[in-house]
């Protein structure tokens, strides 16, 4: 009989029914059951126009949670996505009015950059991951005040940039398609690069790794790399929503990304989950918002709600055997 010891509670669950089932098994059928509670309880939570906007709201959390999700499975966290996305919303703002469409480029080029330092710092000076992007998203944070202290709003003569992200096409919203784009280009590199392979080699066990070759610098780096790149298309995209930018727009995307990653299914421990954990991680949450929105439940039992289901994911994937004493 498997040894279920060190597994996580929902993993010792899944271990003993007679059909294999995963922790993301467990969020489709929580999708289902809040999706047909909301449905009874209010009769426009399935219309055309509120559909739209789970799926765009969810699309934005999915972009930032799969960046994050790249570096849970080499076992870190990235706490800087939060002031990535807000200083991004502020420069692509000042920066479209000067230079045009090179504000895009430049803008994602940003993102890497700091999640380039990010990886630098942790596997060059070797800080831990928790406190590197604590750090560096303090650090983030104040060059989005610097760059601007207030919000700013777009001026009108630019709007057409923004359109382009703000449009829909087939009565979606264009950050739909983003996201789906996304979601296939990083879901191929995941599956078919050797730096996706050995994204989870690293996560499962660091040290077998590194014996057998895996440049683990690098990858660490580019997973890091990826996680600011997708905190920066988020920024892009909020900036062309609101037409303006906001040095703290970023900050709940922080607990949010974590909480869809690890409520999808993938572990906080690393090596094991995937971007179909964080697709459904990222629609279960939208739901969950959005219907506790139009229900009218208050903003703050909100978090709170937010903040449990964190903790339920973790419980249900947290894998013991890699952490056999709990810090």
């Amino acid at each position: 009989m498997k040894n279920t010891t060190h597994m996580g509670l929902g993993r010792r669950v899944f271990a003993m029914l007679p059909v294999r089932l995963q922790p993301v098994h467990l969020t489709i059928f929580m999708i289902i059951v809040l999706g047909t509670v909301l449905a009874l309880a209010n009769s426009t939570f399935l219309s055309a126009y509120n559909i739209n906007t789970i799926l765009s709201f969810g699309a934005i959390l999915m972009i930032v949670a799969l960046g994050q999700m790249f570096v849970i499975l080499i076992g870190g966290i990235d706490l800087s996505v939060g002031g990535v996305i807000s200083f991004v919303s502020v420069l692509f703002v000042l920066l479209v009015g000067e230079v045009g469409y090179f504000a895009f480029p430049i803008c994602l080029f940003a993102g890497v950059m700091f999640g380039l330092i990010n990886g630098l710092i942790l596997t060059i000076v070797k800080i831990p991951s928790f406190i590197a992007t604590l750090g560096t998203g303090g650090i983030i944070t104040s060059l989005a005040y610097l760059v601007s202290p207030r919000s700013i709003s777009a001026s009108p003569s630019d709007y057409g940039y923004f359109e382009l992200i703000d449009g829909k096409i087939l009565g979606m919203s264009n950050s739909f398609y983003i996201g789906v784009a996304t979601f296939l280009t990083l879901g191929a590199f995941l599956r078919f690069s050797i730096t996706g392979r050995n994204i989870y080699y690293i996560g499962s066990n660091i040290r077998m790794s590194w014996m057998s070759g895996t440049d683990i610098v690098r990858n660490r780096c580019i997973a890091f790399m990826i996680s600011g790149g997708c905190a920066a298309i988020v920024g892009i995209i909020i900036s062309s929503i609101r037409y303006g930018g906001d040095p703290v727009v970023g900050t709940p995307y922080v607990l949010n990304s974590i909480a869809a990653v690890v409520v999808g299914g993938t572990a906080l421990t690393g090596g094991s989950g995937g971007i179909v954990n964080v697709l459904f991680g990222a629609l279960f949450l939208s739901l969950l918002d959005n219907g506790l929105n139009v229900v009218g439940v208050d903003q703050y039992f909100q978090q709170a709600l937010l903040g449990a289901m964190i903790v339920f994911g973790v419980a249900v994937t947290f894998d013991r055997s890699k952490t056999p004493i709990i810090k």
